[in-house]
């Protein structure tokens, strides 16, 4: 029999750390643990873009299994009828300052359904015969630069292997177990959804069917209807194929039992008709197709210290060196957007692809006032341009769905979309329960307009980095111009200025003069920014491609006479157009810092030295220390070239702000986090922006020595460079 590459031999006694050094040779990018999870936090993720698998390496074994596809609901309209007729209202209780009635205004008549909830698939339960306690040198690794796990022990008679990945080309998860003598192994399966299991004995497969629920409540709301089977909800079918065994199978009441077996090589896929190739082909197929994005990137800022990662973690809270770990947390942020992200697929969500909640927090949806932005931060400079093909796609969807909203809700012409959406893509404000229009909603989150706003700028940040102009014309054209037609349909002119009204500072409060919490006002500074930016981006897509559009006359009389961006007492940048006591001084959103990062609008020093002023004025409340929040923190510090805040941010993300298993936590685990951290850090080593390219801008004086090969800046352009002491000693760019 050939063994598979990193399997023990059950002749030779191994020590723990023997055999994990073992690993570690052929590993070049990974983290390993001595022990089983013991919560999904502590799990190892795979994914292929759609199919998702959380590995508990425990006795039995544990695989939780994610669908993407797999979201409570079914297609129908959200929006709420007659919206439109009360905007005006809403409007003229902001002018006259009427904040607190304003947001009641639009919490009682304004706000459309909820979205929906992604839903866990279940798991996979694999029992083997019990160990009794006899489990010796044990190593469960996530290799990065195979896109694998395998988990090796020592037990009573000898060596075991367990090994599992994602394929994309196969659209499969694999998994294989050897053991050192034949024993029986029992497969079940187990789902919080209404389910079924089939056996079909002439296929060796067993087939599993799931009926989705046609609603499900938001966790934060709670009701009658907070879960919904009903009828509605879409069925999926799903196969586990025994691909290869040494043993006989048998199915007993629902479980499948592979008796006698010394090898069993099985996958797990959506239910179709394709030929299921050997478990070694998939796994060179896999292999292949996965290291063609991975090893697009190389770094190097330190050796990989050979511990588990819990013992690495501990060693750097103590105050040892340990910069590899900053690299490894890089590669593992792109490792995850290569796993939850492909063409074909839906976007990355909250938690990525991987959901173990029948009410996730906040749906495990889409939430567009910054967390699936940040989601694709990494894509263009961490060179995994294809990874950003699922979010593109879904904006021009969701550009399509907010014309509706923007009729209904606004009565004008052009695309609109909220604070968050999902796989059915509601545009709509949220607020209002299923199958109900008298719901209320917050208005300091629901009533945000400027989510498409911010995902069409996303679509021409894209085209810098490719330069591909077809893209350009057959996407980011008419998803800017349907955005840019609803901001020039629904600004209104007040004393000469142009202003968006209603406008909320994302999730964020003031006080009124009476002491009341209120959200709306005009112009707040994040509107401001990415009106700007639309009008920008569009004027020069128009440019580029040579079209005269008869918005941009529109555009241009307006532009001159928006709302500015404002300064503060303290020298800060103000989030609304007056200096207003802030509810949460320390909150968890800088809305107001889009104009420096992602946005290029903040050039001046006044503008940059007002961002450093908020930045800190946060920091002294209480701010920034959740997972994405301390992300964007990491990026603003880069683009202000703050090297040594960056870093302490950085070591932030990963000693504090991580679960075990590397998760970003909000608290809890959201994904968001990984993908801004590894953006941020590659912005600590080369920043294109406003047409100048900076190289090392915000180097770390922990990170003195290194090399990074691969990043992207603007043009489809590659860069490589090598530092020593803090000096440049080598740049190309490709």
């Amino acid at each position: 029999m050939t063994m598979p590459d990193c399997l023990i031999r059950d002749t030779i006694l191994f020590s723990r750390t023997a055999i994990c050094l073992f690993m570690m040779e052929v590993l070049k990018m990974n983290f390993f643990f001595t022990s089983p999870a013991q919560e999904w936090e502590e799990t190892l993720p795979i994914g292929n873009g759609s199919l998702g698998g959380m590995i508990f390496g425990s006795f039995p074994e544990k695989i939780g299994l994610n669908d993407e596809l797999l979201w409570s609901g079914y297609e129908y309209d959200k929006n709420r009828p007659e919206a439109a007729k009360y905007l005006s209202e809403i409007q003229q209780a902001i002018l006259e300052g009427r904040y607190l009635k304003a947001g009641q205004q639009v919490e009682a008549t304004f706000l459309g359904n909820y979205t929906e909830s992604y839903l866990p698939l279940g798991n996979l339960i694999i029992t083997q015969p019990d160990q009794k306690g006899g489990i010796e040198q044990y190593c469960r690794c996530l290799d990065l630069s195979r896109s694998k796990v395998e988990i090796t022990y020592q037990g009573r008679k000898g060596v075991y292997q367990r090994e599992y990945f994602a394929s994309y080309p196969d659209q499969a998860l694999w998994g294989r177990f050897v053991a050192p003598e034949a024993e029986s192994i029992i497969i079940a399966y187990e789902s919080q959804l209404h389910s079924r299991v089939i056996y079909h004995a002439n296929k060796s497969c067993v087939e599993i069917q799931v009926q989705c629920p046609e609603h499900v409540n938001p966790k934060y709301i709670s009701n009658e209807r907070d879960f919904v089977q009903g009828t509605r909800g879409e069925t999926h079918i799903y196969e586990l194929i025994i691909e290869k065994t040494d043993g006989n199978l048998v199915f007993d009441s629902d479980r499948l039992v592979i008796e006698n077996a010394q090898n069993v090589s099985f996958l797990f896929r959506r239910k179709e008709s394709r030929k299921v190739s050997s478990f070694v082909e998939a796994e060179k197929c896999h292999r292949k197709d996965y290291q063609e994005l991975f090893n697009r990137v190389e770094m190097s800022l330190g050796d990989q210290v050979h511990l588990p990662l819990n013992e690495r973690i501990a060693r750097v809270k103590e105050g040892q060196s340990d910069p590899g770990l900053i690299a490894l947390y890089f590669q593992y942020g792109r490792y995850l957007l290569i796993s939850s992200s492909r063409p074909g697929s839906l976007p990355s969500n909250l938690q990525g692809i991987w959901s173990w909640q029948l009410r996730a927090p906040w749906s495990c949806n889409f939430t567009t006032n910054i967390n699936l932005e940040m989601n694709y931060w990494l894509a263009d400079t961490c060179n995994l341009h294809e990874c950003f093909v699922p979010y593109s796609n879904f904006i021009e969807q969701l550009s399509s769905a907010g014309e509706k909203t923007a009729c209904v809700h606004y009565g004008v012409a052009g695309s609109v979309c909220h604070h968050n959406t999902d796989r059915w893509f509601t545009t709509n404000p949220v607020g209002a329960p299923y199958q109900s229009q008298t719901g209320r909603g917050d208005a300091s989150w629901a009533m945000w307009q400027m989510g498409g706003a911010w995902l069409a700028s996303d679509l021409y940040r894209h085209y810098e980095y490719t330069g591909d102009r077809t893209y350009l014309k057959e996407v980011v054209y008419p998803v800017l111009r349907k955005s840019v037609m609803f901001l020039v349909n629904t600004l209104i002119e007040s004393d000469g200025t142009y202003h968006s009204c209603p406008s909320s500072s994302p999730e964020n409060l003031f006080f009124d003069a009476a002491g009341n919490k209120c959200s709306l006002h005009l112009s707040t500074t994040m509107d401001i920014c990415l009106i700007n930016e639309n009008f920008d981006f569009f004027q020069r897509t128009c440019e580029s491609l040579n079209i005269q559009d008869d918005l941009l006359d529109r555009m241009k009389r307006i532009q001159p006479y928006l709302a500015t961006v404002k300064i503060g007492s303290k020298g800060q940048i103000l989030e609304w157009q007056e200096e207003f006591e802030e509810v949460e001084p320390g909150h968890r959103h800088v809305s107001h810092l889009y104009g420096a990062y992602p946005g290029e609008l903040y050039k001046t020093d006044e503008l940059l030295n007002a961002t450093r002023k908020s930045i800190a004025l946060r920091l002294e409340n209480g701010g920034g220390h959740t997972g994405w929040s301390n992300a964007w923190l990491i990026n603003l510090f880069a683009i202000l070239g703050d090297s040594q805040q960056a870093y302490q941010h950085i070591q932030h993300a990963i000693l504090e702000a991580s679960y075990s298993n590397l998760w970003s936590k909000h608290p809890p685990f959201q994904i968001d986090g990984n993908f801004g951290v590894a953006a941020g850090i590659a912005n600590l080593f080369v920043q294109d922006r406003n047409g100048r390219v900076k190289w090392l801008p915000a180097l770390p004086d922990e990170l003195k020595d290194g090399f990074v090969k691969g990043l992207k800046i603007k043009g489809n352009k590659t860069v490589e460079m090598q530092w020593k002491n803090g000096e440049l000693i080598k740049k190309n760019i490709y």
